[in-house]
This record gives C-alpha cells, sequence and structure tokens, in this order.
C-alpha cells in the first residue's frame, strides 16, 4: 500500500465528514462562529471522486500485486529488436511461435520502466502483433506475457494487470465480459463507492 495516499486518503476522508456535519456542529454549538463549511452535490462528487483515486492507488499498490501474482501461471518476456517495425514484427512472430504455446494470456508493451499498453489474448484470439502498428509501438523496449489457466480468467488479469501498472494507453479498467471473472479490486472499488454516497448522503 502506498503509505502517501493512504495518508491523504484519511485527509481527504476527515475534510469531507467535516464538511458534512458542519451545519450540524454550528447547530449544537452556538459558541461555533464561523461558517459551516460548504458541502452540496458538486463538493460532494468531487470527494467522492478523490476518495475513489486515491483507493485506487492504495490498493493497486498491495492487493492487486498479490491478487495479479495468484492468478498468473507463466511468465515470458520478448525484448525489442531489429531497426524497423517490419524487422521487430518478424522477430516477435518467431519468438511468438517458439516460446509462447498457451491461448489464454495478457500481454504488457513496456517503455523501459513505464507500462505502455496492456492487451489480452483469449483462446488465441487477440494477439500483440495486432499493436505492433500503433504510434506508440515506437518506443516499446520490451513486451511481457502472462499466462492463466482459463480463459474466464483472462479479462480478471488484464484488469488486475491496468490496477498495478497504470498503463499510459488503457482506460481505468479492463472490459469485462459476462462469463469473465470479476476482478477483485473493481468489486472492493464498488463497496468503497456505496459506502461513501451512504456516508455522505445528501438531505
Amino acid at each position: 500500500m502506498s503509505k502517501h495516499a493512504a495518508v491523504q486518503f484519511h485527509r481527504e476522508l476527515d475534510d469531507l465528514f467535516e464538511r458534512r456535519t458542519s451545519w450540524l456542529r454550528k447547530v449544537v454549538d452556538r459558541g461555533i462562529r464561523t461558517k459551516p463549511k460548504v458541502f452540496n452535490r458538486k463538493r460532494r462528487r468531487t470527494g467522492i471522486d478523490r476518495l475513489k483515486r486515491l483507493s485506487t492507488e492504495c490498493l493497486a499498490r498491495d492487493f492487486a500485486k498479490r491478487e495479479f501474482a495468484a492468478t498468473v501461471d507463466k511468465k515470458k518476456r520478448w525484448q525489442n529488436k531489429g531497426w524497423s517495425r517490419k524487422d521487430k514484427r518478424r522477430d516477435f512472430d518467431r519468438w511468438f511461435a517458439k516460446h509462447i504455446p498457451f491461448k489464454n494470456c495478457i500481454y504488457i508493451f513496456w517503455r523501459h520502466r513505464r507500462a505502455e499498453y496492456i492487451g489480452r489474448t483469449v483462446k488465441g484470439k487477440g494477439r500483440p502483433q495486432s499493436h505492433f502498428t500503433k504510434f506508440w509501438f515506437s518506443g516499446i523496449s520490451r513486451i511481457d506475457i502472462y499466462s492463466t489457466s482459463q480463459a474466464s480468467q483472462t479479462p480478471k488479469l488484464e484488469c488486475l494487470a491496468i490496477h498495478r501498472f497504470e498503463p499510459r494507453q488503457n482506460g481505468q479498467k479492463a472490459s469485462m465480459p459476462k462469463w469473465a471473472k470479476k476482478c477483485p479490486v473493481c468489486e472492493v472499488h464498488k463497496s468503497i463507492e456505496a459506502e461513501l454516497k451512504d456516508v455522505f448522503a445528501l438531505r
């Protein structure tokens, strides 16, 4: 867990709670001379969005990492070689045919230490090569491929990887088919959001 994010989460939570109860405090304690802090729909929405973002950062450092490791079966790595995209594609095709026998996996494109894009292959459909023409591919230094045992686990693994590595070219979470296993981080997020909305409900 990110210590800084956790500390910031507590601060934001305390501030939002103080705003939510500011009017009540003033009614009960007539000695309070300051104006009640603003708490309206906009302030509530902004506060809850900040708390959700901070909770994501906290969960990604520990929970997502642990769940990701538990879902992975094997890992393979391809180092980017060649000068042209055509050469790189040819080298990757040879490497993929030799080293990747599994059909359910995710792949992570890395620009040195920064994740650029995360995708998935389910039952052999959706190969990494389809992204070699993207504008961001020119700076890619390697591709990591993680396999999982079942097709239903693959979207879950992709979503966990997005939470953990925060790729620049993806959204906040992966698309999740109805037949797929649920992402545990997303399930916790739903519970957190529901709890925050209940705690900070408007009159």
